[in-house]
């Protein structure tokens, strides 16, 4: 009996680990998706320190090529920009079928 107690202590540990960690992504996601929608609005508005803060925060190997500017957006906003044009199901499509596949039930 204690070994299933504590085996039945150690389960709802790590559940209350996972629901946590389910909780701090979507408070995450949120934030992230909130920035690139509001990143121009933010910008415009924001004093030159905070514009300089934001841009180090979205971009990485930021790169002077003669007089052209070579930026590099930082993850996961370079996700959200390479993918803006694709319809919101087709990842969550294309996850689903991979799985199908590979357990041989498609």
């Amino acid at each position: 009996m204690k070994e299933y107690k504590e085996r039945q202590y150690e389960i709802g540990f790590k559940l209350d680990q996972h629901t946590k960690a389910d909780e701090d992504f979507h408070i995450t996601a949120s934030t992230v998706f909130s920035l690139a929608n509001r990143a121009s609005e933010i910008f415009e508005s924001s004093e030159p320190r905070e514009k300089q803060q934001l841009l180090s925060y979205l971009l990485q190997n930021c790169v002077l090529n003669g007089r052209k500017l070579e930026i590099a957006l930082r993850s996961p906003y370079k996700t959200i920009v390479e993918t803006r044009h694709q319809p919101v199901g087709l990842p969550l499509v294309d996850d689903v079928r991979t799985y199908f596949l590979a357990i041989n039930l498609y």
